[in-house]
């Protein structure tokens, strides 16, 4: 089991695995092959734009869509990047409080999803007048 991959398996070249002879060639090469997958939502407004005669309204609703998921997927990933060397640099500073970092995460994100939860169900028994507010 390498760092950095789950499981053995690595799902995007490291940051290292990119340098060298052809890294912009890998690079791209990661690039094109994440963007090749098909979109669901991409497929939806293309079938709709065909459907309704407007099929090049279509194509470049499909292109603001990816241009819209790659800067999204972009700064994501740039943040994880800067999170995780940050997050390397602290645990060694201050060994063990990586443990209670972690946990504290963990818990606050449980508490958000639950507190998304009740929000959803008091919005749906609102509306339906089960309750009154």
């Amino acid at each position: 089991d390498e760092e950095g991959h789950a499981w053995g398996r690595a799902h995007a070249p490291e940051p290292s695995e990119l340098t060298g002879k052809n890294w912009m060639r890998r690079g791209l090469a990661a690039l094109v092959v994440v963007g090749l997958r098909p979109f669901s939502g991409a497929i939806i407004v293309l079938v709709f734009a065909l459907a309704h005669g407007l099929f090049w309204i279509g194509v470049a609703s499909t292109f603001v869509m990816g241009l819209g998921t790659a800067i999204t997927v972009s700064a994501i990933a740039t943040l994880a990047v800067g999170a995780r060397g940050l997050a390397g640099r602290w645990a060694k500073a201050k060994p063990g409080n990586g443990t209670l970092v972690l946990r504290g995460l963990e818990t606050a994100a449980a508490a958000v999803i639950m507190v998304f939860g009740v929000l959803l169900l008091t919005g749906y028994l609102v509306c339906e007048r089960m309750i009154g507010v």
